[in-house]
């Protein structure tokens, strides 16, 4: 049977992982050489780990691979994961001996948590939010996705900034516009965090009805109503 397989590589983006490793330095002598890999999901700590179980997808696939490399999907966020890739050939099975394997860990991204409100008007709004606890390298930048509400199959913009704070410009007045944002690291994107829906003013902040509006009216016509008093009774006795 073929020694480990060697130099294992990961990338993570999101929730995914692209794993990628060298052929065995020994191959057995023989030329049909394939892989397989494990997986288990395992506690912040490392010490406690089970089984991935069918969630987690493999493409091409998890079993019998015939190239070093596959991508893992369908992980959870800001977990620790253990792969373990096995390389075989065609007499690993009547081999007494272990089969040659290396091991590699990986933790998938974190999502930003959620966005705060913090400012909004009839044509914009201003979010602020907080990054990763534990992100997965240097954040480079973070990512605004936005669309009005239930139109993002038709139509949705994506904003950069290196800040945690953004004012996005030239919304709809009296619209409601869905927020998501997730971070960039050194080793890819993070998860979008969940959705924050945010309506932007009306066109007409006071208008009919309004409560304050009124209050403005009854003070201005009280108003009217003491300058006359007061300008009819200098009338008054100024004639006498």
């Amino acid at each position: 049977p073929p020694s480990a397989p060697e130099n294992p590589i990961s990338t993570v983006n999101e929730t995914c992982v692209t794993l990628e490793w060298s052929p065995p330095r020994d191959t057995g002598g023989r030329g049909d050489i394939f892989y397989s890999l494990l997986c288990r999901k395992c506690s912040g700590d490392g010490k406690k780990c089970a089984p991935c179980g069918s969630s987690v997808h493999f493409v091409p696939r998890q079993f019998g691979l015939s190239s070093a490399s596959v991508l893992i999907t369908d992980l959870q966020p800001d977990s620790n994961y253990s792969f373990t890739i096995e390389s075989q050939n065609g007499v690993s099975d009547l081999s007494p001996t272990p089969r040659g394997t290396v091991e590699i860990n990986v933790t998938t991204s974190q999502t930003v948590s959620v966005v705060l409100k913090e400012r909004r008007s009839k044509d914009s709004v201003t979010l602020a939010w907080q990054g990763p606890e534990r992100p997965n390298g240097a954040i480079v930048e973070y990512e605004v996705i936005y669309y009005e509400k239930n139109q993002r199959e038709q139509n949705y913009t994506v904003l950069k900034t290196r800040s945690n704070m953004m004012t996005v410009d030239g919304l709809k007045p009296g619209t409601t516009y869905v927020f998501r944002v997730r971070a960039r690291t050194d080793g890819g994107y993070g998860t979008y965090g969940g959705e924050i829906e945010l309506e932007t003013s009306h066109e007409d902040v006071l208008a009919i009805g309004d409560p304050n509006q009124s209050t403005i009216l009854v003070v201005s016509i009280a108003g009217g109503i003491v300058l006359l008093i007061f300008l009819v009774t200098c009338f008054v006795v100024s004639g006498r």
